[in-house]
This record gives structure tokens, sequence and C-alpha cells, in this order.
């Protein structure tokens, strides 16, 4: 049981941290502005349906605009998701050195058999260090606010579409 609360805390300061990277690393404003690139690549698709040719050239002026804000965009959530695998990583190999990384540390019930992270009807460490990773991400990215599309503004969404 101890083995059990120990690795969750592990996992809940990874997720804690990876959060925080992402928070630091992502505004609020970046956010606003993936939306919006991705309304104007919706409205793009939905103006090619139609044929509106008039609409799609006005969209295409643009183009180069959200480009811009996509490569940004994209250099940041590379340099996020780097960050937070290392985080994950360190993480990884501090559970291997303390706990085996397939040692069994509960049953599950029955025949219960999760791909990756039991063996059998055993929960691994590897497998509740998972487990505990996902549900206390969750959590801590609603209370950090972060994650998610936000809302975006009714400017926002008039300057994609004039």
């Amino acid at each position: 049981m101890e083995a059990l609360i120990q690795i969750l805390m592990l996992a809940v300061l990874v997720s804690l941290v990876t959060n925080l990277i992402r928070r630091k690393l992502i505004s609020r404003e970046d956010t606003l502005k993936m939306a919006e690139s991705q309304l104007y690549k919706k409205s793009l698709l939905e103006a090619r349906k139609k044929g509106d040719e008039k609409l799609i050239q006005k969209l295409m002026k643009k183009k180069e605009y959200y480009q811009k804000i996509d490569a940004q965009i994209a250099k940041k959530n590379i340099i996020t998701l780097f960050a937070t695998l290392a985080v994950f990583y360190l993480a990884y190999i501090l559970l291997g050195q303390i706990y085996s990384i397939d040692i069994e540390i509960a049953k599950l019930p029955g025949d219960l058999v999760i791909p990756f992270i039991s063996q059998g009807n055993q929960l691994t460490a590897a497998g509740w260090f998972i487990i505990s990773l996902i549900a206390a991400g969750l959590p801590i990215a609603k209370i950090l606010g972060v994650g998610g599309m936000p809302e975006l503004t009714k400017e926002a969404e008039r300057k994609v579409k004039e």
C-alpha cells in the first residue's frame, strides 16, 4: 500500500511540474491565437466547400499571417513537449531506481488484464505510475487553467471573417 501512495505522489509531482512548464511557456494569448488560427482554417475550408471565390481570395490574403502564428505556436509546443518528456523520463528513471518497473504492487480484480499497465492480473509499478499520472494530470491542469481551447472573443471572430 505504501508503494501505491508513493508512486501516486510522484505522479502528482510530475503532473504539477509539467503543467507549470506548459503554463509558463504557452500563454493565454498563445491559446487564443491557436483558436483564432483554427477558426481561420475552418472558415477557409467552408469557403472552399461552398466554392465562394470572393471569400477564398479574402481569406488567402491572411494566410501568411496565420502561418506565422502557427509556426510560433508550434515552436513553443515543441519546447514544451521536450521539457515535459524530460521531466517524465527523469521521474520514470527515479521510479525504476526505487522500485523495479515491472514489480507487482497490487492485484487487479478477477482476470482483468490491462495492456502495458499490468502483467496478467498484477498491477505493475510502471502501470500504476501511468494511471496515477493520467488521473492527477486532468484535475491539476484544470486547477492551473492549462489546456483546452479558450472561447474566442467576438473581436477575434470578426478579425478572421473580415
